[in-house]
């Protein structure tokens, strides 16, 4: 498992991998991770910060993020929790195709890389050829609709999104804890690098 902390990269202003070639992220052979796949901890964009939240709107909180959970609680507007990890799972990986080579990377054209969870500043976790990266930079990557990437930085298209749950555990302020589908939520405080 990826364990990213974050807010020290953040705090310490310095993305060492922003500079590396797509290749350089650390792997490790794998067969093919199964489904669903559970990435703990991750909090799945630049600027995430597991710390105290606040909801923007009536949040329901569940005592799980299993597919059999209750809703113990509601948050209203205003009420504060604290953040104290997460879970994204990929139910279905996207998939990107390579429309070039990119022999930094050892991809060719037709080459499919398969996404899990994203990392914030066009890194994500993925998986091709027998290999999972923790942090894979794919910012040659162009969205199914053509945006996300331009000029001759580009080699490939996402044709395919997946899907991908983001679920994240709170402490409230009883002392109880659960589980809120960032799916759904709608919090002040997620974000580090939000205008305050």
């Amino acid at each position: 498992m990826c364990r990213f902390v974050w807010s020290t990269i953040i705090l310490a202003g310095v993305f060492l991998f922003q500079n590396a070639s797509p290749g350089a992220a650390e792997s490790k052979t794998v067969a093919r991770p199964d489904l669903p796949y559970f990435d703990w901890n991750a909090c799945p964009f630049e600027g995430c910060m597991y710390r105290e939240w606040t909801p923007r709107e009536a949040v329901p909180v569940y005592d799980t993020w299993k597919e059999k959970r209750r809703q113990i609680t509601q948050l209203a507007i205003g009420d504060k929790v604290i953040a104290i990890t997460g879970v994204v799972i990929t139910f279905k990986p996207g998939r990107i195709r390579m429309d070039r080579d990119l022999p930094d990377a050892d991809l060719k054209r037709g080459d499919t890389i398969l996404t899990y969870a994203y990392r914030g500043e066009g890194f994500s976790a993925v998986w091709f050829k027998g290999k999972y990266y923790c942090s894979f930079d794919i910012t040659f990557t162009k969205w199914p609709d053509g945006q996300g990437c331009g000029g001759t930085h580009c080699a490939a298209t996402y044709v395919d999104l997946g899907k991908k749950a983001w679920w994240a555990k709170v402490k409230l302020r009883s002392g109880r804890t659960g589980w809120v589908d960032m799916n759904q939520a709608n919090f002040d405080g997620v974000d580090l690098l939000a205008a305050r």
